[in-house]
Parts: C-alpha cells; structure tokens; sequence
C-alpha cells in the first residue's frame, strides 16, 4: 500500500463581493427627492404669495385710496403663515419713496393687508 490519497483542492477564486452601499445611497436620495415632489404636488409644501399679484393689487388699492399712482416692488417668494410680515418698497408717481408693510392676516385663505410704514 502506499501512501493515503491527498485529496484534491481546486483553488476557486474568491467571489468578488459587489458593494452595494453606493447604490443604496442614490436609492434613498432618490425616495426623499420623489417623497418632497409628491409633498409639493399634494400642496404639503411651504405657499407662497404671488408676487407680481401681490404688487399689481397693492399699486389698484393704492390708487383708489389716495388717488396717485404708485409703482411697487416686493420681495420674491414671500411665505404665507398667519401674522408674518413682508416689507415692500413702492415709488408714488410724484417720486415719493414709501415702505409698505404687508401683513398676512389668514394663512387658510391667504388674505393679508398693507399700510404704509
């Protein structure tokens, strides 16, 4: 008899393990980006006043109340929440410089009112 059989090891590459941290991470970017699309598109976002509305129904008023004209300029993107307030700077058509003081009064309905500062 000779010696015992050795028995025969197939040297097997190792498996390459595929890391899947990275795809996991543009995987849960992209469920918080459709998670605020959808939030934004169901109207659970932030509101904000229509600017150029906002200015066109200041300068109406503003003619009717005191009978000049008036050329007003508010900021962008002015975040509607009850007795938050947003300053706009108007320009009468005898070149007086005012600050008009806008004032949300409902955020339900966004109604809001001015006066001059």
């Amino acid at each position: 008899m000779g010696e015992p059989e050795q028995p025969v090891v197939a040297a097997v590459p190792p498996r390459k393990r595929r890391h899947l941290r990275p795809l996991y991470g543009w995987l849960v970017v992209a469920a918080v980006v459709a998670a605020l699309a959808v939030a934004r598109w169901a109207g659970l976002g932030p509101t904000f006043l229509d600017t150029a509305r906002v200015e066109s129904d200041i300068a109406e008023q503003f003619e009717a109340r005191y009978d000049v004209g008036v050329e007003v300029d508010c900021p962008r993107r002015m975040g509607v929440a009850e007795g938050r307030e947003h300053e706009c700077e108007a320009v009468t058509a005898d070149d007086e410089e005012l600050t008009i003081v806008l004032t949300i009064t409902d955020e339900d309905e966004v109604v809001y009112t001015w006066e001059i500062e």
